[in-house]
Parts: C-alpha cells; sequence; structure tokens
C-alpha cells in the first residue's frame, strides 16, 4: 500500500542544506535547485534513504552551501515515484539587517507566488525563546497579530508571495533577534530568516559654541572645578562650531 508524501523539511546546518521527509512508501526521490541559479556540478547532493519496521522509507538529502549564506535561495523537490506527488520546500538565509530605534524597518519576505491556499506565520527568536508574532490563513482569511500596533504586512501583497514585515516603531530590547518567515500549504513549505539588530539612537545636535558650553557644563557638574574649566577652555579655543553627539540626553535631563 503506497503512503503518500506528508511533509518536507529544509534546514541549514553547518556548511550544509538538509532536506527531510518520513514515512513514505515507496522510496521517492530528491531534486535541488537555488535560484539564482547554479551549475548542477556545485549542487552535487548526498541522498540516504532508510526503511523503517513498518515498511516506510525516510529520505534525507544534503548539499554543500554554495559561497556565503545568504547568496542562494535553496529548493528541495521531493518526487514520488510514479511522480503524481512532487513537495517542494525552500530556504532563505537573508544578510543581517540594521534599524534604528523609533524608525520603521521592514523585514524582507519574498517566496515563490502560491498556487494553492497557505498559511503565513512570523516567528520571533529572541535567545532560547520562540513566539509566534504573526499568523495569516489565506482559505479563511483569519489574521491573529500579536504585535497589533507594532508590526503589519499588506495580506493582499502575501497572495503574490510578498509577505515582508514592517516593523513600525522597533526599539532594541523588544524587537532585536531572529525572525523566520514561513509560508506553508499543499505540497509546498518555504521559509525565510532574517536576524535583526535594532540599535539604539543617537541623537545629533549641531550646536553654537554657547549651548554645547552649557551643556558640558551641566554634563561635567561633578567633576572638579578645575577640570572643567580647562575642558570648556580648550573647547572654546579650538572650535568656532561643534557637533554634539548626545547618547539619549533623555538620562541627563537636558531634553
Amino acid at each position: 500500500i503506497d503512503s503518500l508524501i506528508q511533509f518536507v523539511k529544509i534546514e541549514m546546518f553547518e556548511e550544509r542544506v538538509i532536506c527531510l521527509s518520513q514515512n513514505i512508501y515507496p522510496a521517492p526521490e530528491v531534486t535541488w535547485a537555488t535560484d539564482p541559479p547554479t551549475d548542477s556540478r556545485s549542487l552535487q547532493n548526498f541522498t540516504r534513504k532508510t526503511l523503517d519496521s513498518k515498511g516506510l522509507f525516510t529520505i534525507e538529502s544534503s548539499v554543500s552551501m554554495i559561497g556565503n549564506t545568504s547568496d542562494h535561495t535553496y529548493f528541495c523537490s521531493v518526487v514520488s515515484m510514479d511522480e503524481m506527488q512532487v513537495w517542494t520546500a525552500s530556504l532563505h538565509h537573508q544578510d543581517e539587517l540594521f534599524g534604528e530605534e523609533g524608525s520603521g524597518l521592514l523585514v524582507p519576505c519574498m517566496v515563490p507566488q502560491p498556487r494553492h491556499n497557505f498559511t503565513l506565520t512570523w516567528t520571533f527568536i529572541r535567545t532560547t525563546e520562540s513566539i509566534v508574532i504573526f499568523t495569516y490563513d489565506s482559505r479563511t482569511h483569519r489574521i491573529a497579530n500579536l504585535w497589533e500596533g507594532k508590526a503589519e504586512l499588506d495580506i493582499d501583497q502575501a497572495h503574490l508571495g510578498n509577505g515582508s514585515l514592517h516593523l513600525l516603531n522597533p526599539d532594541s530590547l523588544g524587537h532585536s533577534g531572529a525572525y523566520i518567515c514561513t509560508f506553508y500549504g499543499f505540497q509546498m513549505r518555504h521559509q525565510v530568516q532574517t536576524h535583526v539588530n535594532i540599535t539604539v539612537r543617537e541623537y545629533i545636535i549641531k550646536c553654537s559654541n554657547v549651548f554645547c558650553v552649557i551643556f558640558l557644563y551641566m554634563y561635567l557638574s561633578n567633576i572638579l572645578l578645575i577640570t572643567k574649566i580647562y575642558i570648556l577652555y580648550m573647547l572654546l579655543f579650538f572650535s568656532k562650531i561643534y557637533i554634539c553627539n548626545i547618547y539619549h540626553m533623555y538620562y541627563y535631563n537636558i531634553l
């Protein structure tokens, strides 16, 4: 009795991309591709098929990563022996994305356009904590946004394969971490992973001599008087206009 393909899992481990599917009969075949395309000789795979006590096959196939981690999207297709079933999974690790506190940031997620109903999820991982922050079901049109008011995406674009997430007002503590975008549905699973680093905003103010002198005097209020006089003298002597790089002036009760 045939046992149909139920799922395909793809992941990166060290310098290899691994594709896995289980509980299948008869044994399927595996094919690999990349975007952008690469020479087949560069994409040689190692595939292992094992038979369990129930007579069902587990197939595991892997290829070496080509170039940098973010250079390619890897596609693994598991094909049934009669070629009536083709399950495809893809994985793309994007370059680290940098943003600034308080400034909106778009986390890209582009996959092949879904041909059937699909579910889109965004998972946020910080240290060992993993949480699904957004879910959309194209069949029921149901949306669950755990970060309502903090993140959003364009549902119409999601139906075209663009599930990019817009972080509206990120902060370094709450929004720095790994973001995993997953489209999954009938015979397909596509995943895009991005590490996001939100930095604390540095306020840069062009200021006149007088303003800088006042600010520095207040900032250095706990320093010995002679030291303050020396610093202010050097400041006035060597420059006419100063750039004050103020790191969260709120901490010093200036703004």
